[in-house]
């Protein structure tokens, strides 16, 4: 180990080298400011009045500066705020030491020039933050030597005094972060003007025109910038000019002027961010008394759904939080996950599948007073399911009724089915099964439990789902694939779609279905382009899109409501709720000896007449997937 890495690593040295450096600076000052009141021509008196009075200076300034503990900052990040500290103790020095001077002289500073003393504390700050500010800049120096030819050259935007922090935490960065060549500014009449030698530039909508002329490579983008609208529009700039760009998304400028968040942990902007959902207000004390010290069971626990419920419903305190899913790898992963954050929760666990009735009921014996079960598992893939009808209503449809006749003997108060969109006037036997479970619970006969069914259409990051299926194909150099230019779906984040669903769930109304409102329909083509973008690609040209046509019960759009289906407002502007109407419900209600019968005989044919049967308006029978007469029905809050 050599004698540098000593001095870095024993803190003792580096403040005894602090020191060093203070009373070295004392005698030096303090010689030179006799000195230069004497032009250079120190008379031997005078010499004497410094060698005596030498000492009262280095214990008074010494005496300072260990009571403020200048002795113990980091040199390399001194700051403005320590320089005005440092000059204050100083000034504080000097006034002790004039005073002392004057006790020692009599009053009269004889053979002792007072001009001196403000000689001497100009000298000693000049000494005092020059050292400091030396250490800084060659440290400054030093990571700057990094950023050469090939460094990623960064674009700013954000506001010009709030960026100063954030500019400052990159310009002290390691050469990997980057080297800042540009700002663009909220603030019209900055343009053309520096901050720490950046350039600034108008906002004028078109980002990408200013990273094309800056040759820049990189985008960092600050609030106020980072709405979802505002994050699109920049994206679409940048992607008109057909640059390749890494976004970025800086934290809360509130962390990074605390210290709390390091400017090199600004993650890559998410699909998410682009997804634009106003905010809303959910009743936080109706949720958590939906919850808090009630028993819930959660089946799917380990599925992206089911593990979110999970997240929510732990933090609000139950009595226990009951975990079933047939798949021991994600449930060891759920479990682990939720004990570590939650490690005095009561959490069983079960490896179940719902369709087994024997081990659900004998699950539900182990545990004492549920109040709420959410059930979330189901078999969810179009394509898959498509292929494998039989398993898909075993499982949607058989496992739901075993989890509310469960539910029902148990004596809970709530019931909760996590349903989707593709039930509406369904082409796919995924979403009929899911529209048969959603029938069932409507129609079972009243008692204690109260059940619901939440309808909602795609949640971005689940797994399975387009986002990590297009990630995955991106990482690997592409092709993403797309089935049609416009085939569009419905999407929220996972988090979002789970209050809510958890929301509708703690409504008081029975035997109901809800709808939450998904906003507008995105184009999965354009959630591909804006993917490829967004992981510094440039689309059709670094990762090509194959579009491969409609897969077997998959629809060019998704519908929240069939024609006879209308809604009412609920107190919560996304949650909208079915109106009960007789007639869009078959006379011939869901016999599930019939189903049963068809489910043992494997009969895949039989069972999609059935489902149609049972289903106004489904599509189910349709040789071949052509365009829908009518338009989609969609919710919209306004």
């Amino acid at each position: 180990m050599n004698v540098k890495s000593v001095i870095k690593r024993s803190a003792v040295i580096r403040r005894s080298l602090a020191i060093v450096f203070h009373v070295v600076g004392l005698v030096v000052c303090y010689y030179l400011a006799f000195l230069l009141r004497f032009d250079f021509r120190l008379e031997e008196r005078f010499e004497t009045s410094f060698v005596r009075t030498l000492p009262f200076c280095i214990v008074i300034f010494l005496g300072l500066i260990l009571l403020f503990r200048l002795h113990q900052g980091l040199w390399r990040f001194f700051t403005f705020r320590d320089c005005a500290i440092t000059a204050f103790v100083l000034a504080l020095g000097t006034t002790l030491l004039t005073v002392t001077v004057a006790l020692w002289s009599g009053g009269t500073f004889h053979e002792y020039p007072r001009s001196v003393l403000p000689i001497f504390f100009l000298l000693f700050l000049a000494w005092e933050v020059g050292g400091r500010g030396l250490a800084r800049i060659v440290r400054e120096w030093r990571i700057g030597r990094g950023r050469g030819v090939g460094a990623k050259r960064i674009v700013a935007i954000g506001d010009t005094a709030e960026s100063d922090q954030v500019l400052r935490s990159l310009g002290r960065g390691p050469a990997a972060d980057g080297v800042v060549v540009g700002l663009i500014s909220g603030v019209p009449g900055h343009a053309g003007r520096k901050i720490h030698g950046v350039p600034i530039f108008a906002d004028k909508g078109d980002v990408g025109a200013t990273l094309e002329r800056l040759g820049a490579n990189s985008l960092l983008i600050l609030p106020p910038f980072t709405t979802p609208a505002r994050i699109k529009s920049i994206v679409e700039s940048v992607a008109e000019r057909k640059i390749s760009c890494d976004y970025r998304v800086i934290p809360a400028f509130d962390d990074i002027a605390a210290g709390r968040v390091d400017v090199g942990r600004s993650r890559r902007v998410k699909i998410e961010d682009l997804l634009e959902r106003e905010a809303y207000e959910v009743d936080k004390e109706r949720l958590r008394a939906f919850t808090q010290g009630k028993g819930v069971v959660v089946t799917g626990a380990g599925g992206s759904i089911g593990l979110e419920i999970c997240r929510q419903v732990a933090a609000q305190s139950p009595s226990f939080l009951a975990l079933i899913d047939s798949s021991e790898y994600q449930l060891f992963e759920a479990e682990r996950e939720l004990r570590r954050a939650y490690p005095e929760l009561e959490m069983p666990v079960f490896t179940a599948d719902v369709r087994q009735r024997d081990r659900v009921e004998s699950a539900f014996r182990m545990l004492d007073g549920i109040d709420v079960v959410f059930h979330a598992a189901a078999y969810k893939h179009v394509d898959l399911m498509e292929r494998n009808p039989v398993s898909c209503f075993h499982t949607n449809v058989i496992g739901t009724e075993v989890m509310a006749q469960a539910a029902e003997d148990s004596g809970a108060s709530d019931f909760v089915l996590v349903s989707t969109d593709k039930a509406v006037r369904p082409t796919s036997m995924m979403g009929a099964s899911k529209r048969i479970a959603e029938r069932l619970v409507m129609e079972r006969p009243e008692s204690s439990t109260r059940f619901k069914a939440v309808r909602f259409g795609n949640v971005l990051g689940s797994s399975g789902s387009v986002v990590p299926i297009f990630r995955e194909q991106i990482a690997n150099g592409g092709p993403v694939t797309v089935t049609s230019p416009e085939v569009t779906r419905f999407f929220m984040t996972i988090s979002e779609a789970v209050e809510l669903v958890i929301a509708a769930g703690s409504r008081q109304e029975d035997r109901r279905v809800y709808v939450l409102e998904m906003g507008k329909p995105v184009k999965i083509d354009t959630l591909a382009r804006r993917m490829i973008e967004l992981s510094g690609f440039v689309p059709e040209v670094d990762i090509p899109i194959v579009y491969t046509g409609l897969k077997p019960g998959e629809k060019p759009y998704e519908e929240l409501l069939t024609d006879d289906e209308g809604v009412t407002r609920t107190d919560n502007d996304r949650i909208w709720m079915v109106r009960k109407n007789d007639d869009a419900v078959l006379a011939e209600r869901v016999d599930m000896g019939i189903l049963l019968e068809i489910l043992d005989a494997d009969d895949s044919r039989a069972l999609r007449c059935y489902a149609h049967e049972r289903i106004p308006g489904s599509l189910l029978l349709r040789s071949v997937l052509g365009k829908v007469e009518d338009g989609p029905v969609t919710v919209s809050a306004g």
